[in-house]
């Protein structure tokens, strides 16, 4: 009996560069459940009341407001949600949005890295669940949004593509 089997039978964990490994009876689930856990943590919110939603601050406009008193602490809680957003696509578009402004992190912009802490909260469990095709056809999705940002007036577009029935590759 090869060792993969025994990972099945017994669903040891792996960890990989902060993404748990998890092999299942079809394939494999990873997840950043420990690594969501840790941020939460470090930011004080680990009992923080969970939200539905992420935010999407795709309207929202910069409007003068006071500096963040920690901009270290912004720095190094946005740059931890930049590497989550490998495994939790959700967030990718907000966070990004955020990570926009690390120059100068204004109040408003720690309120909305508050927020998706607490969606973050919600969907510790979640992840990608990789699992064999017998399909080998390549699909591609995409959308666009035309100048649809108030601030600077730049389209915002995103595409997935998916071998099979597994996404192998995507932007936001």
């Amino acid at each position: 009996m090869s060792s993969e089997f025994k990972l099945r039978d017994l669903g040891f964990v792996h960890y990989f560069l902060g993404i748990e490994v998890q092999p299942t009876s079809i394939g494999l689930m990873l997840r950043q459940h420990k690594y969501t856990l840790d941020i939460l943590t470090l930011v004080g919110m680990l009992s923080c009341k969970p939200v539905d939603t992420s935010i999407s601050t795709s309207k929202a406009t910069i409007l003068p407001d006071l500096l963040f008193s920690d901009a270290t602490h912004f720095h190094q809680i946005v740059g931890a949600l930049q590497y989550l957003t490998f495994m939790c696509l959700d967030i990718f578009f907000v966070v990004n949005k955020v990570y926009q402004f690390m120059h100068a992190p204004i109040d408003s912009y720690w309120a909305a890295v508050k927020l998706i802490l607490r969606y973050l909260k919600g969907t510790t469990s979640h992840g990608l669940h990789i699992t064999r095709s017998p399909s080998f056809a390549l699909h591609v999705f995409t959308d666009v949004d035309w100048a649809d940002n108030v601030d600077d007036r730049k389209s915002t577009g995103g595409y997935l593509v998916f071998f099979g029935q597994m996404p192998i590759s995507w932007k936001s």
